[in-house]
């Protein structure tokens, strides 16, 4: 008998029922008829239909919706942010790697394709405050952990996870701490001054966008033995890629239906991808909450 998507995940989110804890009461949880994790205050949260819980205590309106989501699908299928995965595996790769979380998962693709890279059993877990994104993910990548959750509040016990990812995300640096065991691993991905840049020649002509926060010294005021890798190549862009390229960047938010267009007819070519690889390692495992 073939197992439903949702099965799948509720039968992945059954065997680590461990790591939650309630979002509003801060209790263990259990997992109750494959269907809804309960605390031991019992607030009750039921699993969607395709097999992901919604731990986000409120409702959250965010701009990433599912038009998005389907853009940014469609450009990482193609390859494009296949160097950067690689390096992501490649630093996940060297530590112990048993649970991951992805803090800003998105659709699920970069979770995804790293679980499969790994070698041994990695059991992986996405959370994203969009509730499109996240059904999108459980939809498309069952037999992992797909939650709704609020990185400010993350519905997880503490020392619980090997290996933090945060992508293009913002960043919740006590909550990461005390999520991570000792020792446990955080990889952030940051774009770099190429990243896009025939893009923000466009949008931005030229003139840039400053950013005075230096991510290596504030991964550097909460993890241990912090590295870096620079990641830049160009991505040769396919007929029909250059649109849902430009729908998925925050970049060309709040552009104008004109300017947008000026970019379509550019007939953009390749395109510039740099990044940079930041990782640390957890001391202590517990930490206040830090927002960046």
């Amino acid at each position: 008998m073939t197992l439903s998507k949702k099965m799948i995940n509720a039968q992945m989110m059954d065997c680590n029922a461990d790591l939650f804890r309630c979002p509003v009461c801060l209790s263990e949880m259990t997992m109750v008829d494959k269907s809804r994790l309960v605390c031991m205050t019992n607030h009750s949260f039921d699993l969607s239909k395709n097999g992901y819980v919604n731990l986000a205590p409120q409702a959250h309106v965010t701009k990433y919706d599912q038009s998005l989501f389907e853009a940014r699908k469609t450009v990482m299928t193609s390859g494009f942010f296949d160097g950067v995965l690689e390096a992501l595996v490649s630093t996940v790769e060297t530590h112990a790697h048993a649970v991951i979380l992805d803090a800003g998962c998105g659709e699920g693709s970069h979770l995804s394709t790293i679980v499969e890279r790994l070698t041994g059993d990695v059991t992986g877990v996405g959370i994203d405050l969009s509730k499109e994104g996240i059904t999108a993910a459980a939809k498309e990548y069952p037999g992992l952990i797909w939650s709704v959750a609020d990185l400010a509040n993350c519905p997880f016990q503490n020392d619980k996870f090997d290996a933090i990812l945060n992508v293009l995300s913002p960043a919740n640096y006590g909550e990461f701490t005390r999520l991570l065991k000792p020792g446990g691993l955080f990889v952030k991905a940051v774009p770099e001054s190429g990243y896009l840049k025939e893009l923000r020649a466009i949008f931005y002509e030229d003139k840039g966008q400053k950013d005075d926060a230096d991510p290596v010294a504030r991964v550097a005021e909460h993890f241990d033995a912090v590295s870096t890798e620079r990641v830049t190549y160009t991505f040769p862009l396919a007929e029909g890629l250059l649109a849902p390229l430009i729908q998925m960047t925050p970049l060309t938010w709040g552009a104008s239906a004109d300017k947008i267009e000026e970019a379509l007819q550019m007939a953009i070519s390749e395109i510039t991808i740099d990044f940079t690889i930041i990782s640390g390692v957890n001391r202590e495992g517990t930490g206040q909450c830090l927002v960046e």
